[in-house]
């Protein structure tokens, strides 16, 4: 269903720490649900533009997105800030909204990198301030998923030459994107805030984060929903099998844990042809509706490690 109404992106920002984070805010009038977008690596928060105008018009929601520190429109951008700085920024921005809307849901949605982030940030004490979690291709690739080789390269780069970048044209002469719809692509090209060539300090730093994401031992206490597509080449189905299958192993029977697994699935589940599927299991769930594509952990486990590399 098309959205009846085309919500504009407020910018704003957001106070954390002594530092100034640029954001955006889709408001609605009388909201019912309040949801908060956290980036992908390299991109920012104008990646929430499609579930904002979703959720806006479906589930009367307030969407904001912050652009994550040093990425999108802050200063230093493409400089790594640390991990646990990021997790810090999001408990921070997810209480300001808590008491700004008293009372009201409130949903953390992270894409790529930034479910990586969600997926910490809840599950590391002291917690997140949320009723529930949404990961979308959450960035679950730490070194113990990478050859040998990948993991030295990568060590020996960061010792030596830390500040040097890459940018991903390699990967794109190899048929690697993260969508496939063309368009997409295109403003992701063009877009200035978007950063296409990147550190070498910065790829260890998301590398620890991933790592850290993909080890960690306990579940966020939230009902949580995982999506993640079989296409996706920027988070491989190999790390993500490791994942579920350290998860499992862990958690054996994780009762607020669902998965959707989608056989044509990109990396940018909401910026891809197939996002109208996607956006609407996402609000389905958000509603507590049946969702005929979910998963649990094993279901979720098979699908994904029966895929090659």
């Amino acid at each position: 269903m098309a959205p009846a109404h085309i919500w504009p992106a407020a910018p704003m920002h957001f106070e954390v720490s002594g530092a100034r984070l640029a954001a955006r805010v889709w408001a609605t009038p009388s909201p019912q649900h309040i949801v908060l977008g956290v980036h992908g690596f390299n991109d920012y928060s104008t990646a929430f533009e499609p579930l904002a105008q979703h959720l806006a018009a479906q589930l009367s929601a307030t969407v904001y997105a912050y652009d994550q520190r040093g990425f999108g429109a802050n200063p230093e951008p493409g400089l790594w800030p640390g991990t646990q700085t990021l997790l810090s920024d999001l408990r921070h921005i997810a209480a300001q909204l808590r008491l700004r809307h008293p009372g009201l849901p409130l949903t953390v949605v992270g894409e790529s990198m930034g479910g990586a982030v969600v997926w910490l940030t809840a599950s590391e004490s002291p917690g997140l301030e949320a009723d529930q979690l949404v990961m979308q291709a959450p960035a679950v690739w730490g070194a113990k998923s990478m050859p040998w080789y990948q993991r030295f390269s990568l060590q020996f780069m960061n010792a030596v030459a830390p500040n040097m970048t890459f940018t991903g044209r390699g990967a794109q002469a190899l048929g690697i994107t993260p969508t496939n719809d063309p368009e997409v692509s295109r403003q992701l090209g063009r877009d200035p805030l978007f950063i296409k060539a990147t550190r070498v300090s910065s790829l260890a730093g998301v590398t620890e984060l991933m790592g850290r994401a993909q080890s960690q031992r306990s579940l966020p206490p939230q009902r949580s929903l995982v999506l993640y597509g079989l296409r996706d080449r920027i988070i491989p189905p190999l790390p993500v099998c490791d994942w579920l299958t350290h998860l499992r192993a862990t958690a054996p029977a994780p009762a607020a844990l669902d998965f959707v697994v989608y056989p044509e699935g990109w990396h940018l589940l909401t910026r891809q042809l197939q996002a109208r599927e996607v956006l609407q299991d996402i609000h389905q769930w958000l509603q507590q509706s049946p969702l005929p594509r979910r998963h649990k952990l094993q279901q979720a486990q098979e699908a994904v490690c029966a895929q090659p590399g």
